[in-house]
């Protein structure tokens, strides 16, 4: 059976993650949770900040974390299509990424 994430890279996308977390707790997050994409660890939350996706005293622990978030880009590392919400719950569905895929020239 074709995963979503298979769907995701033949309509020309491509699947990635960034954790708040340091690498090495990355690490073992991927090892244990069989996750097949890049997982990027933003642990001085660079990235998660350049997105605007940091979500202040968010984590269990009180500190700051990112928002559950999806992007598509286009050809030209343009967003064009963005779904963020602060609930850490809540995430997109695959299929939403896909009706977006298929607008980018």
């Amino acid at each position: 059976m074709q995963s979503r994430i298979d769907e995701i890279r033949e309509a020309g996308g491509e699947v990635l993650a960034v954790s708040s977390e340091p690498a090495e707790k990355t690490h073992e997050a991927l090892k244990s949770s069989g996750i097949n994409y890049p997982l990027l660890a933003d642990p001085d939350l660079s990235t998660i900040d350049a997105y605007g996706l940091r979500h202040a005293g968010a984590s269990m622990e009180g500190g700051d974390i990112a928002r559950p978030a999806a992007f598509v880009l286009d050809r030209q590392g343009r967003i064009v299509w963005r779904d963020f919400t602060d609930n850490w719950r809540i995430r997109v569905r695959p299929q939403r990424v896909l009706d977006q895929l298929t607008k980018v020239p």
